[in-house]
């Protein structure tokens, strides 16, 4: 499984211990790292070269969304306060991808607002010493034996616009009623 790890490149300094085991926790699973920053970061601020104004927040913007897209989950250590990262998350909501939200701050403004009704948020606080366990569930839950798949695939504008009134109709999503049409054809055990 792909895993996109967000978390504060302004605090990596101070988080870099806590992001390492959380990323050891993904790849002894044998999961996959979407996008690997958390050293490259690290040896960028150890040599004083890493400074939030000087990045080109475009391209990491890009590098980011792009990560995010080829996840099936995110997790994200929101201890060190970062909007990008909430703004990650919110984009990850909206795409319906498993988000795990870590913290160490105990007060409850830390993940304040953060579950949803579709559940695809799990907020939890963690130490170093349960934060295996915690990661480890979390992607035994998702693991895409248990969870749908996706794919994309494209269709003429005339089909297009017949599913997107069958979703407004029907106040599904255009997954929704794709599936449920699918479902519906299955059942009747045609060919």
């Amino acid at each position: 499984m792909i895993v996109h790890f967000i978390g504060s490149k302004s605090e990596i300094r101070e988080e870099l211990p806590y992001y390492r085991a959380i990323i050891s926790c993904i790849k002894s699973q044998g999961h996959t790292i979407a996008k690997e920053w958390v050293e490259e970061v690290n040896a960028l601020a150890e040599q004083g070269k890493f400074k939030r104004e000087a990045e080109s927040w475009a391209q990491v913007d890009k590098d980011n969304m792009a990560a995010l897209a080829k996840a099936d989950v995110i997790i994200v250590d929101c201890t060190a306060k970062s909007f990008f990262s909430g703004y990650q998350v919110a984009q990850a909501t909206a795409q319906k991808k498993p988000v795990l939200v870590l913290t160490r701050d105990k007060s409850p403004v830390a993940i304040s607002g953060l579950s949803t009704p579709s559940g695809f948020i799990k907020s939890v606080v963690y130490e170093l010493e349960n934060i295996n366990n915690i990661v480890q569930e979390f992607l035994s839950e998702n693991t895409i034996e248990t969870k749908d798949l996706r794919f994309n695939f494209y269709l003429d504008r005339q089909t297009y616009t017949y599913l997107r009134w069958m979703s407004e109709t029907t106040k599904k999503t255009k997954a929704e009623v794709i599936r449920s049409l699918l479902q519906r054809e299955m059942k009747s055990g045609n060919d």
